[in-house]
């Protein structure tokens, strides 16, 4: 069974960030259910370039509605990426503890969406 499921109070009503949110739990799931580092890491590095990809299109999406707080949005972003490259550093050295993924996946996954990405979507549809 799947660690991370996804739900319909994920949704913040923007077909391509929820489309996007979508696969990012599939990926999250993906690197849970790895079973060698090869497969580790090659999921965190499809995850890192996905998770990029994603942010830029979000922010685009702030910017064009003019989103009041798109600058601490951004800058939450930049410190998810930051924590991903010391994930991916410690993939690669093979230091990395099972549990440190599980951790930044659901604080990161559960609690941005709901919460960060929760505030978006309302604005959006306000």
């Amino acid at each position: 069974m799947s660690e991370f499921v996804w739900k319909s109070d994920y949704e913040i009503g923007h077909a391509m960030v929820d489309k996007q949110h979508q696969y990012l739990f599939d990926l999250a799931n993906s690197i849970i259910e790895a079973k060698t580092k090869g497969e580790i890491t090659k999921n965190v590095m499809l995850l890192y370039k996905y998770v990029r990809e994603h942010f830029r299109d979000e922010e685009r999406l702030m910017k064009d509605i003019e989103y009041p707080d798109y600058q601490t949005h951004k800058q939450i972003h930049n410190q998810l990426l930051d924590k991903l490259n010391e994930i991916s550093e410690k993939v690669a050295q093979g230091s990395l503890v099972d549990d440190e993924i599980k951790h930044f996946m659901q604080e990161w996954l559960l609690k941005h969406i709901l919460i960060k990405d929760g505030a978006l979507g309302k604005y959006l549809n306000e």
